[in-house]
């Protein structure tokens, strides 16, 4: 990679040395390659570029874009598949992911920008590790579950470890599974981005809250149906405040979208008991 005099990264391919195509066409395969050292995971490559010109070191380019399994959806009991090659346009308008979790489909639908969804992944947006990205809030909120496969074999993580960068080299994420998807109702706001967006879940009288920024990675809080949603939020940690908004501030303003979206829950499965 090219630096400039003044210490920036030349923003061109052009400066990208030279590195080897691996096309696998398993995913077996693909591991087995992306466990090389140097080896980058490629399939959307709306951040890949990005981080090229940040300086990322490539030394063999892993194409995902034979792997059909990483682009599907599937309902398995109440759990929801998605696989980490969804893009984002896809995603927001399966079928299954509407018909299991409407709410992430809404909220899913909104992020980014209409270049950047065709061509974005779950995975990569996930894998980036981006304060800015948002996938990464409506994972925690769910209790999502990522599916990787690495060389030793199958492995799975949460939403809030992989800003620990737990997964071993060479891992690959295959899918995200959210649990009990078909009982869970799902609101995500992003009103306030990008000093703050938040997702909520509610599974029963069970309720998690997950707030991010364009600033920090994303935290989370438990609680119940019915608690004031300002204490809920004064429970989140010092670590969401920086020199945009301290941590007072932003546990108030995730009090405020927690009634919020707790208000629209009301609204919404009073609407569905009504129909019934």
């Amino acid at each position: 990679m090219l630096l400039l005099s003044h210490g920036l990264v030349a923003p061109s391919q052009r400066t990208i040395p030279p590195f080897s195509l691996s096309r696998p066409a398993t995913l077996t395969e693909a591991v087995t390659a992306g466990s090389r050292p140097g080896a980058v995971y490629a399939q959307g490559c709306s951040d890949l570029f990005a981080q090229f010109r940040e300086g990322l070191r490539c030394d063999t380019l892993v194409s995902l874009e034979h792997l059909p399994e990483l682009r599907a959806v599937t309902r398995e009991g109440d759990a929801l598949r998605i696989g980490a090659g969804v893009a984002h346009h896809d995603g927001a308008r399966d079928r299954t992911v509407r018909a299991t979790l409407p709410g992430l489909a809404e909220g899913w639908g909104r992020i980014a920008n209409e270049r950047i969804r065709r061509r974005a992944t779950l995975g990569g947006n996930l894998m980036a590790r981006r304060t800015r990205y948002e996938m990464s809030v409506m994972a925690d909120a769910l209790d999502a579950r990522l599916d990787l496969l690495t060389p030793e074999g199958p492995r799975t993580l949460t939403a809030p470890a992989l800003w620990e960068r737990a997964e071993p080299p060479g891992a690959l994420l295959t899918s995200v599974t959210v649990p009990d998807a078909a009982g869970t109702w799902f609101g995500y706001d992003r009103s306030m981005r990008p000093l703050m967006t938040a997702a909520v879940a509610v599974r029963g009288e069970r309720v998690r809250l997950a707030v991010g920024s364009e600033y920090g990675r994303p935290y989370a809080v438990t609680t119940v149906l019915g608690a004031d949603p300002a204490e809920a939020a004064a429970r989140l940690p010092e670590e969401i405040g920086d020199v945009a908004g301290g941590a007072p501030y932003r546990r108030h303003l995730a009090g405020v979208l927690l009634g919020r979206l707790l208000g629209r829950h009301a609204a919404e499965t009073g609407r569905e008991k009504e129909k019934r």
